[in-house]
């Protein structure tokens, strides 16, 4: 017989999955919503509590409660999307229990940081062992209501384990269902009054987060756009970026840069201007900030204990309360306080998603992890059983070697004893697309290996670049001194970059167990364990695997303070390599004539981002399908070159040049046509050789941006443009004879 309970909205604890459970959307409407939870009773672990066998759900259970001295109890949890308005109101039912006797169960430590042992930490026993109730007392709660972009949504928090510790009564509630019922004559929380232009981006964050996903975004149709990109930087640092800035715009990524001097030089100034810029902007994804924290400031939100929590992720909360830390935005940071420190970052970047380097590095990982947490950790794992569970996950998608570097001797491919930077640094050389870090840390070290700056600084990975995840106290800090994801972002070797292509790292001591689910859930999105659900960039796979922590713990204290304070130094909008690149072939039209509104760009790979871009700025942009890509746009005015360029996450891109011409080809465009450039692609020289009937007035070679780089001597019918000297890339060779003009498309290696 089913059993009822009304409850008051907006109450909460912490959340969980857990194995061997489930939930099931059982109605969704504008009035109503209602979803089951289910899963299989495990039978918990023993542990000696003064001598005493009490239960032990931590090292059963993904989640258990956190509420230090009270029951350790699991809990699951849920997100929902719910109506932009009206206050919500939460009603369970249950299809009743079993209940054992004379049981006891062990309290939680609560919510530790990892500058202390677990095991290290006594049980005590709080007041709810003395109250002669079922603790925690409701067998679900709500969430107050968040804003996550366009969406208005709650987490459903369930505790089917209800513990009494005076009777030593434990009850184990059946097929709990939650329902959400709206009230649209009353005023709720967070309304969300605005209608930002729902984007295949967020759309699949969406899926990801909320179990009614599907439901809800049906009844639009998003569209097919990669998003646009918000860059604030100090203004010295203006010069480094523009080859990074024009590359985002030829990827697809409409990229905007304003200074400090405009955009403000305080953190509400920054606060403020990003917030109207994205209401003013519906499509911005990406911000970027450019500068170390005495140019660009980290925002505070306060103290914890003696240290504050300095924030990047506070520029990415947009709209909603100040309890809502769900994000609107991905942003990173190029850290640096010198014009070299953000030019590695660019030129790394640039080679990343340009010309990455050959082979199969990126389906390398390292699992680096400490031995201790067992029975507390994310899943009751000690950090090693996580790394190695992690890669269990990534060898079975494909990955071609995850090392195992853990403390102690743990069997599998783990070396007996201690990792050290000796074996460390070979496999960063030899290259890793994944470095997952699990363990203590300092400002500068893993302390795991004692893997520090100084390694970083020696290692020769060029143009082999990992993806930094680091769960270890203050591997962030970095606004009083350098941290090690700033050393990860600065680091070179005979020049050219080394280091990371991004390094994710907390500014405080780092909570033990929360953290480990975004470690978790990112396994989980590169692995592409959610059907139709793929995370490409860097910070689609950051953010997301963040705001699983919210969900899983439910929002609570430390969950808030993970999101809060884990930086990510790098692009957010590059995309992750984690399959050897693959070419794809591409073709169109070498000119059109002024007039011309579309091109049919030819591709082989289906959902390759294909853009055309004209003066720097771009015209118009279609993914790829059935082998070709319409782009279309305003009718051309401009005899400027176009730049095609089709990017897809692990191929090459593409790139490619349409000349624009005046009018029907005269003879000298005719010959320009018959012009030979070779070799191309070029390393140390260039040469262009033309018929004799062509007078040739001027020959010169420009940057994609339209700067001079090069301008040869003409002798007779041949001229010769040495190359060794430029950065490799793509360049616009233009021949100006007869008052005609042609481009064409250089590449040097």
């Amino acid at each position: 017989m089913k059993k009822t309970t009304i409850l008051v909205a907006f109450l909460g604890l912490s959340a969980s999955f857990s194995f061997a459970q489930k939930f099931k959307l059982l109605s969704s409407t504008d009035e109503i919503l209602t979803i089951e939870h289910t899963f299989n009773e495990l039978t918990p672990q023993e542990t000696e509590i003064n001598s005493i066998s009490h239960w032990n759900f931590d090292q059963t259970y993904k989640i258990t409660s956190k509420k230090k001295g009270a029951p350790a109890l699991p809990t699951f949890a849920e997100s929902l999307i719910i109506p932009n308005q009206g206050a919500v109101e939460l009603v369970i039912e249950h299809d009743g229990y079993t209940e054992y006797n004379n049981v006891l169960i062990s309290p939680s430590k609560g919510s530790l940081k990892r500058n202390v042992s677990p095991s290290s930490i006594p049980y005590e026993f709080g007041a709810e062992y003395n109250e002669d109730a079922f603790y925690p007392g409701q067998l679900a709660t709500m969430s107050e209501p968040f804003n996550l972009r366009n969406t208005r949504g709650v987490s459903i928090q369930f505790s089917p384990y209800q513990y009494n510790p005076v009777t030593k009564v434990l009850r184990v509630y059946k097929n709990v269902q939650a329902s959400l019922v709206i009230n649209d004559l009353e005023t709720g929380l967070n309304e969300l009054l605005g209608n930002h232009i729902p984007n295949d981006v967020f759309r699949d964050v969406y899926a990801n987060q909320y179990i009614n996903a599907g439901e809800v975004t049906a009844k639009y149709n998003p569209l097919e756009e990669e998003g646009e990109m918000l860059i604030i930087t100090a203004d010295q640092f203006t010069d480094e970026l523009e080859p990074f800035v024009e590359w985002k715009n030829q990827s697809g990524i409409k990229t905007t840069v304003v200074t400090t001097n405009v955009a403000g030089s305080s953190d509400t100034q920054i606060k403020s201007y990003i917030s109207n810029f994205y209401n003013s902007n519906p499509n911005l994804i990406f911000v970027l900030l450019v500068g170390d924290h005495a140019q660009v400031p980290s925002h505070t939100y306060g103290s914890s204990g003696w240290e504050q929590l300095w924030s990047d992720s506070y520029y990415a909360q947009l709209t909603g309360g100040s309890n809502d830390y769900y994000p609107e935005v991905f942003v990173g940071r190029f850290s640096g306080t010198t014009s070299q420190h953000i030019q590695t970052q660019v030129d790394r970047t640039l080679e990343y998603e340009k010309t990455p380097a050959a082979g199969t590095w990126m389906q390398n990982a390292i699992g680096l992890a400490s031995d201790e947490g067992a029975g507390y950790g994310d899943d009751g794992e000690a950090d090693w059983q996580h790394a190695r569970n992690i890669r269990t996950k990534l060898m079975n998608y494909g990955y071609t070697e995850v090392y195992e570097f853990y403390d102690g001797s743990q069997g599998g491919s783990d070396a007996n004893g201690n990792p050290s930077a000796s074996i460390i640094n070979p496999a960063v050389n030899s290259g890793v697309g994944l470095f997952n870090y699990t363990g203590h840390g300092d400002q500068s070290t893993c302390i795991t290996g004692n893997y520090g700056t100084s390694n970083i600084n020696s290692a020769t990975n060029n143009g082999k670049y990992p993806f930094v995840i680091s769960v270890a106290c203050n591997n962030g800090t970095f606004t009083s001194g350098t941290c090690i994801s700033e050393t990860w972002s600065w680091a070179t070797n005979s020049g050219s970059p080394t280091g990371a292509i991004a390094a994710c790292g907390s500014t405080i001591l780092m909570a033990w167990a929360e953290p480990m689910q975004t470690q978790d859930e990112m396994a989980e999105l590169i692995s592409e364990s959610y059907t139709n659900n793929r995370k490409a960039t860097l910070g689609g796979l950051f953010y997301n695997a963040q705001m699983s922590v919210l969900e899983e713990y439910n929002n609570s204290a430390t969950a808030r303070e993970v999101m809060q304070t884990w930086v990510m130094f790098g692009d957010p909008s590059v995309l992750f390599r984690n399959q050897a690149t693959m070419d794809m072939n591409v073709s169109h039209v070498g000119n059109v004539p002024l007039g011309t509104t579309s091109v049919v760009v030819n591709c082989d790979v289906d959902d390759a981002t294909v853009t055309i871009v004209q003066d720097g700025e771009i015209i118009g942009k279609s993914n790829a399908s059935g082998g070709s890509a319409t782009i279309n746009f305003a009718a051309l005015t401009s005899n400027l070159p176009l730049i095609v360029t089709a990017v897809k996450q692990n191929y090459k891109p593409y790139q490619g040049v349409i000349t624009v011409a005046d009018g029907p080809a005269s003879i000298a465009e005719q010959l320009l046509d018959q012009v030979s450039i070779a070799p191309n692609p070029a390393t140390d020289f260039v040469q262009v050789n033309w018929n004799e009937a062509l007078v040739v007035e001027s020959i010169e070679l420009l940057s994609l941006s339209g700067e001079i780089v090069a301008v040869p001597l003409l002798n007779g019918t041949s001229a010769t443009i040495a190359t060794s000297e430029l950065a490799s890339g793509m360049y616009i060779l233009q021949i100006t004879a007869g008052g005609a003009k042609r481009t064409s498309k250089v590449v040097v290696n």
